[in-house]
């Protein structure tokens, strides 16, 4: 991927943005769990990093944002560059002392009409942002502000909460977590979920039907060697 500028200092090239409004909210139908299933429970973020407010579910694409430690002078610059539906991934390369956001940047952003904002770092203006109700997802706050120098990259691989997030990758982020799924691997990772999705739904009728311990667990100690024979006592749950 190309960019204008100069390492340190760039503007990544624009990603194509997904035209059917469907896929997110499949995403959202899936939910978190699922599609970190489907990954084989990969690329799911820190789960330090938490929504600001309860019951907020986003689906979008990233918006990819790389800043040096305790400094958002790139931040100002991607409010211009922002549009409807992203997700505003930001990568503070591991600030822990100091916001990056507050209730004036967070406005604007929500202007542009974005999904939510993702920061791997800190945000201050709490109580304004709640009120709000942006749907912002954070690791800390403070109400410590750092610099307005740089450096600082937007639209290039950046790292956030411990997952590599490129330009244009899905993410789906609630109350459980946030998933990052490449943009290559939709269609598989999304078929992936719903079918843990449908897997959870059969299991959650057979407890209501009654069976309460499943039967692949006695198999499971049986080959460990816990239990031997069809062991009526550990099976009493399944009938």
């Amino acid at each position: 991927m190309g960019y204008v500028g100069k390492v340190g200092f760039c503007i990544g090239e624009d990603f194509k943005r997904e035209t059917d409004p469907k896929i997110f909210e499949r995403m959202k139908r899936i939910g978190t769990p699922a599609l970190s299933d489907g990954m084989n429970r990969f690329n799911t973020l820190d789960p330090e990093i938490k929504p600001i407010i309860n019951g907020c579910c986003i689906a979008g694409q990233a918006f990819t944002l790389r800043l040096r430690a305790a400094d958002n002078l790139m931040l100002h610059k991607s409010l211009g560059l922002l549009k409807k539906g992203d997700v505003l991934m930001v990568d503070t390369c591991g600030c822990k002392n100091y916001s990056i956001l507050g209730e004036l940047i967070a406005t604007a952003a929500f202007k542009q009409e974005i999904a939510g904002i993702v920061i791997d770092g800190g945000i201050r203006d709490i109580c304004e942002l709640r009120e709000a109700g942006f749907p912002v997802f954070t690791r800390f706050i403070t109400p410590a502000v750092g610099d307005k120098d740089g450096p600082g990259e937007i639209n290039r691989l950046i790292s956030c909460g411990g997952v590599p997030v490129a330009p244009g990758d899905y993410v789906l982020a609630d109350d459980n977590g946030i998933v990052v799924v490449p943009k290559d691997l939709l269609n598989e990772v999304l078929a992936a979920g719903e079918k843990k999705r449908e897997s959870d739904q059969k299991r959650m009728e057979e407890i209501e039907a009654g069976v309460i311990v499943k039967p692949v667990t006695d198999e499971i100690l049986r080959k460990k060697g816990i239990i031997t024979g069809n062991s009526k006592k550990g099976e009493e749950g399944q009938k």
